[in-house]
């Protein structure tokens, strides 16, 4: 197996590894979190987790069974805008965990970092990535979670500034 191979079976690996981390935490802070708007959007997210890890595991089969890149299913062309940044470049903004005590604000602090390890990831790999169907891929995750975090951060403030979620 190639160089450029191996490092494209790693990249997915570790890209599965932060989808799961995703739902895990979304499903957890849906069951802590008081609020049925933001229990409902923190369910929608591991929902969406679940389908970037499906696509992500399909292309990690195709890599195993030697068919190198595929086409992503159901993914149109995106153009993502990949050279802003989504994160403020002071990562210290988050805590390492949500514990059952933390507040609301706490559980959107920390699925805030997750978006940004993820939207990170999927943008470094759309520039290490030749394949025109990998680098499609890539662009549509790093997308879907620029959203999420977009969507998080109007939350986030919303629930700061007001004590209710926007949604």
């Amino acid at each position: 197996m190639s160089i450029e191979n191996q490092a494209a079976l790693a990249a997915l690996n570790q890209a599965i590894a932060l989808e799961i981390e995703g739902q895990s935490f979304y499903l957890k802070a849906a069951e802590c979190t008081t609020n049925p708007k933001g229990a409902e959007m923190f369910r929608s997210l591991a929902d969406d987790e679940v389908i970037h890890e499906r696509i992500l595991r399909r292309q990690l089969d195709a890599f195993t069974q030697g068919k190198g890149w595929v086409s992503p299913e159901g993914i149109t062309e995106v153009k993502a805008n990949l050279a802003d940044l989504i994160f403020p470049q002071s990562e210290k903004v988050c805590g390492e965990i949500v514990r059952p005590d933390d507040s609301d604000l706490d559980a959107l602090l920390f699925a805030l970092q997750i978006e940004h390890k993820s939207f990170e990831l999927y943008r470094e790999m759309v520039e290490k990535t030749a394949d025109p169907n990998g680098k499609r891929m890539y662009e549509y995750l790093a997308d879907a979670e620029r959203g999420h975090f977009e969507r998080l951060m109007l939350n986030y403030e919303h629930l700061a500034t007001t004590g209710s979620w926007a949604e």
